[in-house]
């Protein structure tokens, strides 16, 4: 099963409504994919706060009043218990009156939780952008080695930096740092140069982590994927090499940061 696959069956696996044989050949992917079990926890946290927020949830008594008055949906106003003056239907009716209710009050909830939680990919930009301004300070060493050892060492060893060579850019590594988004470390390598300033982002994850509007391209030679995007006026390119996702941003023009990306590209 290729990631692709397994983030259409994840919300199913959440609800528990995946069948044995998806559910068995998903779980196996499951165990190697640390990018996919990331995405995995995300959707159930989506969903455990959507609940959450559900159980809380009461409508304002002028809406309710409004529900409970409109003869459209309660036809009938002579009743003798308040329970049918309140639910003024038949009793197989009433659940279905609930659930619509509720997912007319959830939904909308729903997805402005989801909208709010804006991509790994572009929420990681902001540091460029202190960095541009001069609001980031980061520890700058003249030795290439030093940085990738460091940024190694951030994580315990589990990855560390893409470590590509643009010294036919005019670009040297000049500096790393570790930064931390949703829970995930995200190793930084800055290089700077008579080519400008370009950063290379490195962390655990999948495609899943390019923000929705970004453009794909697929490279038929390397039978990747590309996704560019920016934010503000930093431009950025993103691509997996099996389960570790690398960002570069800069502020060259995207056509230029995209043949880049894709020349230093290696297929997993």
């Amino acid at each position: 099963m290729t990631c692709e696959e397994a983030q259409e069956l994840i919300t199913a696996l959440i609800d528990r409504g995946l069948l044995d044989p998806e559910r068995g050949s998903l779980e196996s992917h499951l165990q190697g994919c640390p990018g996919c079990r990331v995405a995995v926890e995300e959707e159930r946290l989506i969903k455990q706060t959507i609940r959450s927020s559900a159980e809380r949830m009461r409508a304002p008594g002028e809406l309710r009043d409004r529900i409970l008055s409109d003869r459209r949906v309660f036809p009938e106003k002579s009743r003798t218990r308040w329970r049918d003056r309140l639910w003024p239907m038949p009793n197989l009716a009433r659940p279905a009156f609930a659930a619509a209710v509720i997912l007319a009050i959830a939904l909308p909830a729903f997805f402005f939780i989801r909208g709010s939680r804006e991509p790994v990919a572009a929420t990681a930009l902001e540091s460029y952008d202190l960095f541009r301004k001069g609001a980031l300070s980061v520890h700058r060493a003249e030795n290439p080695t030093e940085i990738v050892e460091q940024l190694t060492r951030a994580v315990g060893g589990h990855f560390h930096p893409m470590g590509y060579d643009f010294t036919a850019m005019h670009l040297q590594p000049v500096a790393g740092f570790v930064q931390e988004i949703q829970g995930r470390k995200i190793l930084v390598a800055v290089y700077q140069g008579q080519g400008g300033t370009l950063f290379c982002y490195t962390f655990f994850g999948s495609e899943q982590d390019a923000p929705a509007n970004a453009a794909r391209f697929y490279d038929t030679t390397k039978k990747m994927n590309f996704y560019a995007f920016s934010r503000g006026r930093v431009n950025a390119v993103l691509h997996r090499e099996g389960d570790i996702i690398c960002i570069l941003a800069s502020e060259l023009p995207i056509d230029e940061l995209l043949a880049l990306a894709k020349l230093k590209a290696k297929p997993s």
